[in-house]
């Protein structure tokens, strides 16, 4: 008689061969992918979860984020012309379409619309406005900034000497004068704030010998080698049976070569200034923000960078936007075939991704801009500063800058009696300073005594960072050095 235990044991028994004949069935037929096509040449003996994790790796590394058209027309507003990598993210095809089919419309949402949408303060003249070219200065500014140079801290703490402490009104006539006291004053409590200040200017360049030897490389001779050598990689991986990995580098290889194509012109007046006065202005993402970059210079290069459109959409025709249509779904459905066939065309592929990233690290970091540094004769540094707060900051800028008037920062600081008797000290000499209960009989005691704190934060801040500026060097240019 069988027993219910009997029966367990042949199902445990039973249930062991099934997964013993499904592992050597995937050990002998899995790098043949899901279909089981044997190629003309083959390979054997990859585990298992290696397939599997590599089927998978490329289609969620390459899922598209918000910032992609952000991306592209910085791109775009840099090289001068489309460009795409050979392994594009999902919907960056799609967005050179949108780009082609709409135009300034594209250009204007993608601005507005990013979650890298930056705004603008011009110090000289007030406006306000949102950050245009995309990512282009978010570009240059992270090649300046490559090497992450040390915030220098800026002043928490004041020695004011006087017969008063800070905010206390002068006693009576005939009271004996009291001596004076030099004291330490410091704000109440810290909400700091990093200033990055990145500077450019036009200067004249030598060429290095690296440069040149990149410029070499990047020649049309190196190009149609390069070409070449993507064609063979697709007859390869036919050969090996990654047809989805081979239909991926075909479809990149062709959306490159149609992007060299579409070219797009420069407006007239081009990186030239219609004023007789460098740029200074100020940029973060919103006004309550933590970090602050402030661009300083040429004022033709920082204002088209931020200001003005540099370049006119490429115009395609109807067949040109239609292949990057197709393109775009080309290369979804390659992506969906290499994770539902898996084997050998899922290894191809990660292997191929891997070996593109290690490459593009290695030689082409920062490349477009230090490309566009080199052809406009553009040099650029970057310095860092932290403050204490953010009265201090915008005092410094201010003064830096020798702005006309305070309207420009109208949205950072709110209007007050006291912000005005700030402002005030910062223009008066050095012999006048202090003075509030002459100047400013209207202010309380605390209010007083936060101007006489902020008003030297700022002045010290400023003779900080004026040293700092005056010993900085302008970044090296991969492709340039400069004249002597």
């Amino acid at each position: 008689m069988v027993t219910s235990e009997d029966t367990r044991c042949l199902g445990a028994v039973l249930l062991f061969y099934l997964l013993i004949l499904d592992v050597h069935e995937t050990m002998q037929f899995g790098d043949l992918g899901t279909l089981g096509l044997r190629p003309f040449l083959s390979f054997s003996g990859i585990p298992a979860i290696v397939t599997e994790w590599s089927a998978l790796f490329p289609l969620v590394s390459h899922l598209a984020n918000y910032d992609e058209d952000h991306r592209i027309i910085g791109e775009l507003a840099l090289e001068g012309h489309l460009t795409v990598g050979l392994f594009p993210k999902l919907g960056y095809l799609n967005g050179l379409r949108r780009l082609l089919q709409y135009g300034p419309d594209f250009l204007d949402r993608a601005n507005a619309n990013s979650a890298s949408a930056y705004k603008v303060w011009d110090v000289n003249w007030g406006s306000i406005f949102t950050r245009a070219n995309g990512s282009a200065i978010s570009i240059i500014t992270e090649y300046a900034l490559r090497n992450r140079p040390k915030a220098i801290a800026m002043p928490e703490e004041i020695f004011v000497k006087s017969k008063y402490p800070p905010g206390v009104a002068p006693p009576p006539v005939h009271t004996v004068p009291a001596p004076q006291l030099q004291m330490a004053t410091k704000a109440p409590f810290r909400r700091h704030q990093e200033l990055h200040i990145v500077r450019m200017s036009r200067v004249n360049h030598n060429r290095t010998t690296r440069g040149t030897l990149l410029l070499i490389l990047l020649s049309r001779t190196a190009k149609v080698v390069y070409h070449l050598i993507l064609i063979g990689l697709v007859v390869v991986l036919c050969l090996l049976g990654a047809f989805g990995s081979a239909a991926i580098v075909l479809n990149g290889l062709i959306s490159k070569l149609m992007c060299r194509i579409l070219r797009a012109k420069r407006p007239p007046g081009y990186l030239e200034s219609n004023e007789n006065h460098d740029a200074c202005m100020l940029s973060a993402v919103h006004e309550n923000a933590q970090t602050w970059y402030l661009y300083m210079g040429d004022r033709g290069a920082i204002d088209w960078m931020l200001n003005k459109t540099m370049l006119a959409t490429p115009s395609a025709s109807r067949v040109q936007i239609a292949y990057f249509r197709l393109a775009h779904l080309l290369q979804l459905l390659a992506m969906t075939f290499v994770a539902a066939q898996k084997g050998i065309d899922g290894v191809s592929l990660v292997l191929l991704l891997v070996s593109n990233y290690g490459f593009h690290y290695v030689f082409g970091g920062h490349k477009i801009a230090r490309q566009w540094l080199e052809a406009e004769n553009v040099s650029v540094d970057a310095h860092t500063f932290r403050f204490s707060g953010r009265t201090p900051m915008i005092g410094v800028i201010h003064s830096l800058n020798q702005a006309r008037d305070a309207a420009w920062m109208g949205s950072l600081v709110t209007p007050c009696p006291r912000i005005s008797a700030w402002l005030g000290e910062l223009k008066r000499p050095a012999y006048m300073r202090g003075q509030l209960e002459v100047y400013q009989q209207g202010l309380s005691p605390s209010d007083r005594s936060w101007v006489l704190l902020n008003t030297e934060l700022t002045i010290q801040a400023e003779t900080v960072i004026r040293k700092a500026l005056s010993q900085g060097k302008t970044s090296e240019s991969l492709y340039v050095t400069e004249k002597p």
